[in-house]
């Protein structure tokens, strides 16, 4: 995935058919020092946060 790019959910998605603008991963150390990566999109107006189990239901609508 790279950023700036956009995504759309090809099946089931949280994010409905609306396009997701990519915006990087979001990394969350807990206290324990395991870190937890999260991947941010914009959609809709609103920033989103997935888990890698959504991002196999999404394909590119930009090419690179």
């Amino acid at each position: 995935m790279k950023v700036g790019e956009l995504y759309i959910g090809k099946s089931w998605s949280a994010f409905g058919s609306s396009p997701a603008l990519y915006l990087g991963e979001d990394i969350i150390e807990r206290s324990d020092g395991r870190k937890i990566i999260n991947y941010a999109f914009w959609v809709d107006g609103k920033r989103v946060l997935a888990d890698r189990s959504l991002i196999s239901y999404l394909e590119p609508l930009t090419s690179s």
